[in-house]
């Protein structure tokens, strides 16, 4: 199965062809850009397509980050992919950013840190051994904290708000756990590892795929308050 998969969940614009036969990265494109990611990622779909001598109809399935990050660029990712997948109506999978960025990090218990805002994370802790692949959650450090009073051993830490966690919270994490960080290359969103947990979790259709922000948005916020 060759999996076309799409993050525009962070800053990150990515894009990644997965070929779950051969079990090879057929190819990615990442580009940390400034700008929206309306303006990239369907030229970068183009483009990879064509490098990897493929056309949308070559794809079996599509995979895009449904959250948690940016409000505009998740509604950006599912579109785009909804977009290619529903001429042929191709299946999608909808996945986790959280899980997407733990599929990178090798193996054991890893812990997917995306920084919300002062000191609020989504997290998920995650072993792939297991096959177990949760969505996520919003929590402050000292529910984080908490959280990790329940493991031993080693731990390895990833996402944009790793660095951040361990700069501010080090002092505070268990004595249990031996603490380790991902390369930062490893720590931002990536279209791969979307393509890896897409060919774990399985696939629907293109209208099955809805946004997971793990908190209510501005928009919701708004009219929850009128």
């Amino acid at each position: 199965m060759r999996i076309l998969g799409i993050d525009t969940s962070g800053k990150t614009a990515s894009v990644a062809i997965l070929d779950t036969e051969k079990k090879i990265l057929l190819g990615e494109h990442s580009i940390y850009t400034a700008r929206t990611h309306s303006q990239v990622i369907m030229p970068m779909c183009k483009d990879l397509l064509c490098e990897c001598n493929m056309m949308v109809q070559d794809v079996d399935g599509f995979a895009v980050s449904v959250g948690p990050g940016s409000y505009t660029g998740i509604r950006i990712g599912i579109a785009a992919v909804q977009g290619m997948a529903m001429v042929n109506q191709t299946p999608c999978a909808g996945v986790s950013t959280l899980a997407a960025l733990a599929s990178r990090a090798g193996s054991g218990n890893i812990l997917a840190l995306v920084h919300a805002r002062e000191d609020l994370f989504y997290y998920g802790i995650y072993d792939f051994e297991n096959g177990i692949i949760p969505a996520g959650t919003l929590a402050d450090h000292a529910e984080i904290l908490n959280i990790l009073e329940n493991y031993a051993g080693r731990m390895t830490l990833t996402g944009d708000g790793a660095e951040l966690f361990m700069q501010n919270y080090a002092e505070e994490i268990p004595d249990s756990l031996e603490i380790s960080l991902t390369p930062p290359a490893l720590r931002l969103q990536s279209a791969a590892g979307i393509c890896t947990c897409a060919a774990i979790t399985g696939f629907g259709t293109p209208a099955d795929l809805t946004a997971n922000y793990l908190q209510a948005v501005q928009i919701q916020k708004k009219k929850t308050d009128k």
